[in-house]
C-alpha cells in the first residue's frame, strides 16, 4: 500500500517536473516474468523512482545500505520495494549481510518480480561506462540455477537519459536488448567462478551496445548538449533519436583534441548566436514548422496559468531553495529536487484543503483539489509563451536578417552531421 501510495505521488510530480517523458519498448518486459534490471545511473535515487513509475510494472531495487539503520527507516524503505546493499565503505563487517540481501533478491526473482540493479555500482554525472560489479552475475546465476531455480530468466538493459539536471528537463527511458541465461548453466555448475566472470563481461558487452556512454568523461557536457539538439528534431522517431545520439556520442569521444576543440567553439559560437538573437533550438528544429500560432490559446488559458502559478509558487520556491542549498553534487540535484517537491506538494495540498473545508469554502476546496493540473498547465503555458516568443523572433529574423538565418542555420547542421 506505500508503495502504491509513494508511487502515485511520484507520478504526479514527474508528470509536473518533466517537460516531456518517452518511455521505448516497455511491452519487453512482460507481465509475471521475472528479470534483472541493468541500468546506467546517472541521477541517484531517482533512476530507480522513474522507473518504478513509467515501466508499467512493480520494481524491487537494491539501495546502499548504511540509510536503514534505523528500524523505522528500514521498514519504511522495505514497503517501497528497497533492498539494503553493502560495499567496503560502509564498513567489512557489513559485507556478510549481503548473503541475506542476495538471497532475499532471488526468492523476489523466483516469484516472478523485477529486480533493478545498477552493475556500475555508483551514481555519476559522467556518461563514460566503469567496470560492473559482480553482484548481478552472480544474483542471476544463483536465482537460476541454485536449489528453487527459476526458469526464463533474463537480463534487460534499460537506458536513462536526462536532457539536464532540473525543472522542465526531458526524460527518455528505452528498454533495451534482453540476455538469456540458458548458455550459462553448465559453466556455473562446474566452475561457478568463471561463469560469474564470463557473464559480468557478457552483460558490459551488451550493456554497451543499449545505452548512451562517451569514453571520454570529461565530454559528457559536450555530449549531452548535442543530444538535447537532435532531441528538438525528434516528435515520433525516438528509436532513431537514440541511434544517433549513441553515434554522436561516440564520434565526439573520437575526435583528437584539435578537433574537439573546434567542434566546442562552433557549439559556443552557436548557442551565443541564439542568445544574442534571443530565440532557441526549437526554432531551427525539424519540429519548428510544425509549431502553430497559439496565441489565442494562451489567452484563453492565461487564467488557468495565473491560478497554478498563485497557488503552487510557495512550495516550488521552497523545493527549488532546499535543492539549491543542500545538493553539492549535480547528479543528486534532481532526486533531491523532485523528493522534496512531492513531500512539500502533497503537505502543501493537504493543508489547503483541511483549511477550507473546515472553513466551508467548497469552491476553493475543489479548486485546490484539481490544483496539480493546475500546475502543469501554469507549466505548459510559461514554456508556449516562450516558445511563441522564440519563434515570431526567429520567422522576423528570416525575414530581417537572412545572412544570420543562414549561419545559425549551417552552424546548426554542421553540428548534428552524422559523419
Amino acid at each position: 500500500m506505500l508503495y502504491r501510495f509513494g508511487w502515485t505521488i511520484m507520478w504526479v510530480t514527474f508528470r509536473i517536473f518533466y517537460r516531456r517523458i518517452d518511455v521505448l519498448e516497455a511491452e519487453k518486459l512482460q507481465h509475471g516474468k521475472p528479470a534483472i534490471l541493468i541500468a546506467n545511473h546517472p541521477a541517484s535515487f531517482l533512476d530507480a523512482m522513474v522507473l518504478a513509475v513509467f515501466l508499467g510494472r512493480p520494481i524491487h531495487f537494491y539501495v546502499r545500505g548504511d540509510i536503514f539503520a534505523h528500524p523505522f527507516v528500514y521498514w519504511m524503505l522495505n514497503k517501497l520495494h528497497m533492498i539494503p546493499i553493502f560495499s567496503r565503505e560502509h564498513g567489512t563487517g557489513n559485507l556478510s549481510k549481503n548473503k541475506t540481501t542476495f538471497e532475499r533478491g532471488r526468492k523476489l526473482l523466483s516469484a516472478g518480480n523485477l529486480l533493478l540493479i545498477f552493475p556500475e555500482g555508483f551514481s555519476r554525472r559522467s556518461k563514460q561506462m566503469e567496470p560492473f560489479k559482480k553482484g548481478a552475475a552472480r544474483v542471476a546465476l544463483q536465482t537460476a540455477f541454485d536449489d528453487g531455480a527459476v526458469g526464463g530468466l533474463t537480463i534487460q538493459t534499460i537506458a536513462l537519459n536526462y536532457s539536464h539536471h532540473g525543472l522542465r528537463s526531458d526524460l527518455f527511458i528505452r528498454v533495451g536488448d534482453a540476455l538469456p541465461l540458458g548458455q550459462y548453466e553448465n559453466a556455473y555448475r562446474e566452475f561457478p567462478a568463471q561463469a560469474i566472470n564470463k557473464l559480468t563481461t557478457d552483460m558490459q558487452s551488451l550493456f554497451e551496445k543499449n545505452v548512451i556512454h562517451v569514453r571520454k568523461g570529461e565530454r559528457t557536457d559536450i555530449v549531452e548538449t548535442v543530444m538535447r539538439m537532435q532531441y528538438n528534431d525528434h516528435s515520433d522517431n525516438m528509436e532513431q533519436f537514440f541511434q544517433q545520439a549513441r553515434n554522436k556520442a561516440e564520434q565526439i569521444s573520437g575526435m583528437d583534441d584539435e578537433t574537439y576543440f573546434a567542434f566546442q567553439s562552433s557549439l559556443a559560437r552557436y548557442h551565443q548566436l541564439l542568445a544574442e538573437n534571443k530565440i532557441n533550438d526549437i526554432s531551427l528544429s525539424a519540429n519548428a514548422g510544425r509549431v502553430k500560432n497559439n496565441w489565442f490559446n494562451l489567452i484563453l488559458l492565461s487564467p488557468l496559468f495565473v491560478l497554478g502559478t498563485i497557488i503552487w509558487w510557495i512550495p516550488g520556491r521552497i523545493s527549488k531553495w532546499i535543492a539549491d542549498k543542500t545538493v553539492t553534487r549535480i547528479d543528486f540535484y534532481t532526486s533531491v529536487y523532485n523528493g522534496v517537491l512531492g513531500f512539500m506538494g502533497l503537505i502543501w495540498w493537504v493543508l489547503l484543503q483541511i483549511i477550507f473545508l473546515t472553513a466551508g469554502l467548497k469552491t476553493l476546496s475543489f479548486i485546490m483539489f484539481v490544483s496539480p493540473l493546475l500546475c502543469y498547465t501554469a507549466l505548459k503555458w510559461n514554456e508556449l509563451y516562450a516558445l511563441q516568443k522564440a519563434i515570431r523572433k526567429f520567422r522576423l529574423m528570416r525575414i530581417s536578417n537572412q545572412q544570420q538565418f543562414e549561419t545559425l542555420g549551417m552552424i546548426r547542421d554542421k553540428i548534428l552531421a552524422i559523419w
